[in-house]
Formats: C-alpha cells, structure tokens, sequence
C-alpha cells in the first residue's frame, strides 16, 4: 500500500486559491485540486469536511489578499485614493477572486455600514462607506467588462466623488 500523502491545510488552501485565481472557485473540484497535489482525493477530504468548508478557508485568503494589497505602500497618495485604486486594479486583474470576494453569496452584510469595520483610522466612517459604494460599483464594472479603465480617469472621479461626499459631512 502507497504511504499516505502529507498535506497541510495550507498547502491545500494555496493550491486551491491558485486554481480559484485561474478559473474561479466553482471550477474548483475536489478531483481537480488532488490532481493538483499530486494525491487522491482523500487527503482533502481528510483536512477538508466538504468543498463549502474549503472555499471558506480560501475565501479568507482572498480576503487577506486584498487587504494586504490595498494597504501596501501608498506612497504619497492619500489611503482612501490608494485603497481604491488597488481595489479597481484588483478587479481588473485578479476578477476571479474579485468575484469570489464581493460578488458572491460568500459576501454578506447586514448593513452597508458593517463595511465601516474596514475603515482606515483618521477617516471619517460614513464619508469612507459612501465613497467605498462608489469605488465598489466602478470595481464591479471593471471585474465584468473586458474594457481597461485608465488609472488616471478612476483617480480623478475617485478625488472628485471623495471631495463631493466630503462637502455634503
């Protein structure tokens, strides 16, 4: 009898994060991630109770992800006009992950203001929720069309729309 396989957890979390980036998550097969991993099904499903609970764990890598990639080295930009950008070039270049983060049933709120948990110090919580709505919807457009937005035209409708919500605080 072949000896059994070794995975960690995180081993298979990355693999299927790397195939949910490729493909998408509703790709993602149990068959599909072992061939992957070079083992049989079993190891997965012996770290794994089923695939809900694997795309839970690779939704929070995701997750994690994003956040790192938004709040990562700003530079002389503003936080709330970096995030966004980052966020709108995420979903133009990650959209299988945009789409398993914010456009799935994975993704679920009580409130819109639940997205103030996310809220950079020193900001304002409503102001931060408003133009976040608006950078969500230009993300949104950006993960489902085939057009490249240009950097520069999202960040002057970034600071326009920021300048505007401010005005009305």
């Amino acid at each position: 009898m072949p000896p059994k396989a070794k995975l960690s957890k995180e081993d298979i979390v990355e693999t299927a994060f790397e195939m949910t980036r490729e493909n998408g998550f509703e790709k993602v097969t149990a068959r599909e991630l072992a061939q992957r991993l070079g083992c049989s099904t079993q190891p997965v499903f012996h770290v794994f109770r089923n695939m809900e609970e694997l795309k839970k764990e690779v939704y929070a890598r995701t997750k994690a992800y994003f956040a790192k990639e938004m709040t990562e080295n700003p530079g002389n930009e503003p936080l709330f006009l970096h995030m966004g950008l980052r966020y709108v070039e995420l979903a133009q270049t990650e959209k299988n992950l945009f789409r398993l983060l914010c456009m799935s049933d994975s993704f679920q709120l009580g409130s819109i203001y639940e997205l103030a948990g996310a809220v950079p110090e020193r900001a304002d919580a409503r102001l931060f929720v408003k133009v976040w709505v608006f950078t969500h919807g230009i993300a949104a457009i950006a993960a489902t069309n085939t057009t490249r937005l240009p950097r520069e035209e999202i960040r002057e409708l970034l600071i326009e729309v920021y300048k505007e919500f401010a005005h009305e605080n």
